[in-house]
């Protein structure tokens, strides 16, 4: 059937002219698309071959990582748009657990191909425990062991820039099979010319030049993120943690970073810190010490060699509290990978060797000793104390900064104790950090930026501690390192009394709390007993610290 138009040429110029002008019109069109798609093929060559030839395809890298970044982002987006339609039935729990398993997979697999600064955030991701769903933190914990390899080639061309040589110039020997990949570099063990074994750290050679596009496409992910999940509101936290992260492609910087480690915990005989060659280290190349360990984590191989899991825990707990409250120089990325155990070399003792020291904060007197004040005042149960400590600090809800810090929640229901427990009384238990959480983000937002990576290193301790069984009392070991700090500084007599004095009251209010514990735990367990509570004492406490 003929349009209008056709039909007005018909009748102007006549069946047999207005058929050759349709088909001259035609010929011109798809000339002219012809034209178009040889100038957008002709572009695209053209930037490719410029991409590749001048940025090593930095751009071409960064346009696959974000399509692909998206591609993942709709996928979990329209799953759980799926899923609301289904809030009715009997087994969305199920179904919940389905997509938030479905999603991490997809996530981890996104990372995983991405490399570099994703890894790295995936990785802080894990230890968000207390927030995020199990499917999430269980998968991406992965990325602490999972991550990807380059090629020999690769290597090569980073040694090429920073030294000018091949590796196999430089050292005796040099395996180019990683002997472990880290979010930022791999790993690779070698010998010195001069005969000792070594650990080379060296940074993935595009990674310096797809930090800014990647950092802008994970701003983007976490937006998506957040529409999901209201309470993963993160992403303000990355623009600070902007500078720190440029600080941690720098090699040299961490050479120096370890080495000012090792000089504030020389004190403690249970912890090592690697040697660092600096003839042999550049801004992208490290070469550290070799250390044969154990991942602290891999309780199988920490019990074949008979290392006691408490004593373990109370190291850890001693060195890092000795950051928080003492040297103000917090090691900010502690993760299972970066802490191995071995056995001292004069006895059977444990011995805990720090990794990675890249990622620092520095955090002033002043706010340390505000911390410190605060951490003694929260197990003293001194609520004039906690309120003005914290109002030091910038924060205004003081037992929303307890539950940051300690990480469970201050009070229980109001401090009071029921005759009957009922399933309600224990579910509120186990959400309750979770339900206060929007208050507990303002308080993030309120305090000193330098104290964000003092939470990401309780976090993650507390996650390496959770993963030993808790086997240690946390809080109360870092309660009795914080007190030593703010008392042992004393200038006179009468000012040691007066520490004495605050010290045995610090140590009764332990005790009694330890009593009060001991004294709860049997009420319910025999509440439990008679039949009038669902649980027993011990789940109770698992479901507070879940």
């Amino acid at each position: 059937m003929f349009s209008f138009n056709k039909l007005l040429l018909v009748r102007t110029l006549g069946t047999s002219q207005a058929k050759h002008l349709a088909r001259n019109i035609n010929i011109i069109k798809k000339r002219k698309f012809s034209y178009f798609k040889i100038g957008t093929g002709t572009t695209l060559t053209t930037f490719i071959v410029y991409d590749y030839v001048v940025n090593d395809f930095t751009y071409c890298g960064a346009t696959s990582r974000f399509l692909r970044s998206l591609k993942v982002a709709t996928q979990i987006a329209f799953d759980y748009l799926l899923l609301q339609q289904k809030e009715s039935y009997e087994n969305y729990e199920q179904l919940l657990k389905e997509v938030h398993l479905k999603s991490a997979k997809r996530l981890l697999d996104a990372c995983l191909n991405n490399g570099g600064l994703y890894i790295k955030v995936g990785q802080g991701v894990s230890a968000i425990n207390h927030i995020l769903p199990i499917e999430y933190t269980q998968t991406l914990c992965k990325l602490h062991d999972q991550c990807l390899q380059t090629t020999k080639e690769d290597v090569q061309e980073v040694f090429k820039r920073d030294f000018g040589q091949l590796p196999e110039e430089i050292y005796e020997n040099f395996d180019y099979k990683p002997i472990a990949a880290a979010s930022l570099a791999q790993v690779f063990r070698a010998k010195l010319k001069t005969g000792e074994d070594v650990a080379i750290k060296v940074q993935y050679s595009d990674l310096q030049k797809r930090f800014t596009s990647d950092l802008g496409t994970i701003m983007f992910l976490q937006d998506i993120i957040e529409l999901f999940f209201k309470n993963y509101n993160f992403s303000w936290i990355m623009q600070d943690l902007k500078k720190n992260l440029i600080q941690e492609l720098n090699f040299v910087e961490e050479g120096k970073n370890s080495e000012k480690c090792a000089r504030d915990l020389q004190k403690f005989k249970f912890v090592y810190i690697p040697k660092v060659y600096w003839n042999h280290t550049k801004e992208r190349v490290l070469t550290l010490e070799w250390i044969d360990g154990v991942k602290i984590t891999n309780i199988n191989d920490l019990k074949k060699q008979k290392l006691n899991l408490p004593e373990i825990d109370f190291k850890l707990f001693t060195i890092f509290a000795e950051q928080i409250f003492n040297t103000g120089f917090v090691h900010a990325d502690p993760h299972p990978g970066n802490i191995f155990v071995r056995k001292a070399k004069n006895s059977n003792a444990s011995e805990l060797v720090i990794l990675d020291h890249g990622l620092y904060e520095t955090v002033p007197e002043k706010v340390r000793l505000a911390l410190c004040d605060f951490w003694e005042a929260t197990v003293l149960r001194d609520e004039k104390r906690m309120k003005r400590s914290a109002s030091a600090l910038n924060i205004n809800e003081y037992k929303n900064f307890a539950q940051v810090l300690f990480q469970v929640p201050f009070e229980i229901n109001g401090g009071q104790v029921k005759t009957k427990l009922s399933d309600e009384d224990i579910k509120y238990m186990q959400l309750v950090a979770r339900n206060n959480f929007d208050r507990i983000m303002q308080t993030l937002r309120e305090m000193p930026r330098n104290m964000l990576f003092v939470v990401r290193n309780l976090n993650t301790i507390r996650a390496i501690s959770r993963h030993h069984g808790d086997v240690v009392d946390r809080p109360k070991v870092m309660a009795r390192h914080a007190q030593r700090c703010l008392y042992t500084k004393y200038n006179s007599f009468v000012g040691y009394l007066r520490w004495i004095c605050r010290r045995a009251l610090f140590e009764y209010c332990l005790l009694k709390n330890s009593f009060k514990t001991s004294v709860f735990s049997l009420y319910i367990n025999t509440l439990y007993k008679l039949g009038r509570s669902p649980i027993t004492s011990e789940q109770i406490f698992k479901a507070q610290k879940a």
